[in-house]
């Protein structure tokens, strides 16, 4: 695809600027970034950044005519879909999403309705408001959770074991809620959490991965969501296309989806699923390591293609996408505990290692971490493959023992360090093992 001279608009990004980088070298295009910090990621591989804060919608519509830009990329960051669709629309760049389908899939309350019409199964969920009325708390079945309609990364989500805590979250949810709408549904227990993302080109959907969670486990406290391992290809596969891919597709195709990333976040408790939330967006898992890998599927690639020219690709991905890898792979995710970052070690070893096709580091010397339940406690994703169960779980204890992430201490502060027990059960349990 013929990219050279083309200009694209960075609003967000940051953890695919590598990416981002190599694919511009390759091409040929333009990249212009925005924000308030001009030394993030984004700004040091752009061709011009103009520190401007990208909710200002005034100031980015001036940058793109300015700039005659052609289309906006905004990688993972919700935060920013609103204001670049609102951009798109008055200027006419590339974006992928329109306002009604996004008002819909980024509120979890309105996904749900959405996925109850077209048999997409969703949790049980219970009225209750700020008020607290008496005949809506008497409904309520402990456990619950309790999360904003309308954030991500497990900002402001708690789980609730009582009616107590349920008051306290819920107002915590609404200082993270921009339209001040809570979600409380039934806490899934028992269940393995599953994520599926589809590749939509022109209208035609490819299931392109689908990945099991696991989450760090530590004696100290239950983290409620916070991620060790997404394990691909997901051992729930065949029993997701099975019984809800066809649904799943008619849902998105109702609202007009023709490009993008869609993915599907959900639970399987025994063979049933529960899904509670969708993300017409790239993923935070940064998938396309993988993809491009296993399967000469690169999605970053093929959403720079559509904000530049508002084409995916000059080929039919669906003739490539395989979400059954043919190898076992991991993101290996780093939470740490309280404390300010203040020294890491053994990264350089861990960067040459075989196994390890990436490392996305969120974090700077001197960071704070707090003390919440949120994905900002994360300060690593790592993608590690391995062409056999036993040979990825090795890999993972490998970059576990020789990493350090010490704190003003002096103090360890990664919450769990792995055991080869331990990896290879989430390899087994999660991954669908195709030739191992």
């Amino acid at each position: 695809m013929m990219l050279q001279g083309k200009n694209l608009l960075l609003m967000g990004g940051g953890a695919y600027a590598q990416g981002i980088e190599k694919y511009k070298k390759e091409k040929g295009f333009r990249v212009v970034a925005l924000g308030r910090d001009a030394d993030t990621p984004i700004a040091k591989i752009s061709d011009a950044f103009y520190h401007i804060d990208t909710q200002d919608v005034d100031a980015v519509v001036e940058v793109v005519k300015k700039e005659k830009i052609d289309g906006i990329f905004v990688g993972s960051s919700e935060v920013n879909i609103d204001p670049a669709i609102t951009v798109s629309e008055r200027t006419g760049c590339h974006f992928y999403s329109n306002r009604e389908q996004w008002d819909i899939i980024s509120d979890k309350a309105q996904f749900k309705d959405l996925a109850r019409k077209f048999g997409v199964p969703v949790p049980c969920d219970y009225h209750v408001t700020a008020e607290f009325k008496r005949e809506d708390l008497d409904k309520v079945v402990y456990p619950v959770i309790v999360k904003p309609v309308d954030s991500s990364g497990a900002r402001g989500m708690n789980v609730c074991y009582n009616e107590e805590e349920l008051k306290k979250y819920y107002l915590e949810a609404l200082e993270w809620s921009k339209s001040k709408k809570i979600v409380v549904e039934e806490l899934i227990t028992g269940g393995r959490e599953v994520f599926f993302h589809y590749t939509i080109q022109d209208g035609n959907y490819s299931l392109s991965m689908g990945f099991t969670k696991f989450k760090v486990e530590s004696a100290e406290r239950d983290y409620v969501s916070l991620p060790i391992f997404h394990m691909y290809p997901s051992s729930h596969i065949d029993a997701y296309i099975e019984k809800v891919d066809a649904a799943a597709k008619r849902m998105f195709q109702s609202i007009g989806l023709k490009n993008g990333i869609i993915m599907l976040q959900g639970f399987d408790i025994d063979g049933e699923f529960k899904f509670f939330e969708s993300g017409y967006r790239m993923g935070g898992e940064q998938m396309y390591v993988f993809t491009d890998h296993q399967n000469d599927v690169n999605s970053l690639e093929l959403m720079i293609n559509y904000a530049l020219t508002g084409s995916m690709a000059d080929f039919k991905v669906s003739d490539r996408d395989n979400a059954r890898f043919k190898w076992p792979c991991c993101n290996y995710y780093i939470p740490l505990k309280a404390g300010i970052i203040t020294e890491v070690r053994g990264l350089d070893q861990v960067e040459s290692m075989e196994n390890v096709l990436n490392i996305t580091k969120m974090y700077r010397l001197g960071d704070e971490i707090l003390d919440t339940n949120a994905l900002e406690r994360v300060c690593m994703r790592l993608h590690v493959y391995g062409k056999t169960a036993e040979e990825l779980a090795e890999a993972l204890v490998k970059i576990s023992a020789t990493l350090q992430i010490l704190d003003q201490n002096g103090n360890e502060m990664q919450i769990e360090h792995l055991q080869y027990e331990r990896c290879l059960k989430a390899i087994k349990e999660g991954c669908l093992l195709i030739n191992t």
